[in-house]
């Protein structure tokens, strides 16, 4: 009987992990910062009765331990490859950790509503796409474009968004496909001027450049590095910087090989 209690501990300690892991790299994956993942996993672990629990954190991985008197320690990791801004999933996500924490809801359930919230929604994607092309169109008219250059910076807007989303191959260099990005936008915008599709291609390419920036990635690094987490808030103060370059080269390429032309 004692046999058969330590491996039931053993799998409930392994279900319970790996629920609260897949919950954090989620999180990860939407934007939060590395504090609040690690708070999370803690939480859900100690929700399901588990006595003590380690998690470390940053933008790529996430490592955790639990220990069990019965069963002794467990420990799982998630590498994260790919993440961005989610904030809408993100609350879900928060609001079913609060709901583990509090109603001390099933394993099973709680992993069925995770996958659910996980599954993207294709009327979210049209309303990210318009989201994109407004916010181009927007920042070419705020920075001092014209009404033709903001029609003209909705369909590069388009295209940035179809290919982050559809092109974009998993596990692929996210420095290198910004750079293609960047370079694609400033070729369309060149292209359309020449055409007569637009004035000024210095504002389309405004437009769309903020579209690319990582502005939350360098605030939230700011941010992780005032809370004490050094080592991701480095992390990701270096990836907005490099960002930032290879945004820069994109435009550059495409400014000094059609601009030489045209």
């Amino acid at each position: 009987h004692k046999g058969e209690n330590v491996m039931a501990e053993k799998r409930h300690c392994e279900r319970v992990l790996s629920l609260a892991l897949d919950l954090g790299k989620s999180m990860v994956k939407c934007g939060a910062e590395v504090n609040r993942v690690e708070e999370t996993v803690i939480r859900v672990c100690y929700a399901y009765g588990i006595e003590k629990a380690q998690v470390f954190s940053i933008i790529s991985m996430i490592h955790a331990t639990v220990v069990d008197k019965e069963s002794g320690a467990h420990s799982q990791m998630r590498r994260i490859y790919s993440y961005g801004v989610n904030f809408g999933r993100l609350e879900k996500l928060n609001a079913l950790s609060r709901k583990i924490c509090s109603e001390k809801t099933e394993i099973d359930i709680a992993r069925l509503e995770l996958e659910k919230i996980c599954v993207e929604d294709k009327t979210f994607r049209l309303k990210v796409c318009a989201g994109y092309m407004l916010a181009a169109a927007s920042f070419a008219v705020f920075f001092g474009g014209t009404l033709l250059d903001a029609a003209a910076a909705v369909p590069i807007a388009a295209v940035i968004y179809f290919m982050q989303t559809y092109i974009r191959v998993k596990g692929a260099s996210r420095l290198f496909f910004t750079a293609i990005e960047s370079a694609v936008a400033g070729f369309m915008a060149l292209f359309f001027v020449h055409i007569g599709f637009g004035n000024n291609p210095d504002m389309i390419m405004i437009g769309d450049i903020m579209l690319l920036i990582p502005g939350l990635m360098l605030i939230n690094a700011v941010r992780e590095m005032l809370c004490g987490d050094l080592m991701s808030g480095l992390l990701r103060l270096l990836e907005s910087v490099v960002l930032a370059l290879s945004i820069a080269c994109g435009f550059a390429v495409a400014i000094m090989t059609l601009g030489s032309i045209w």
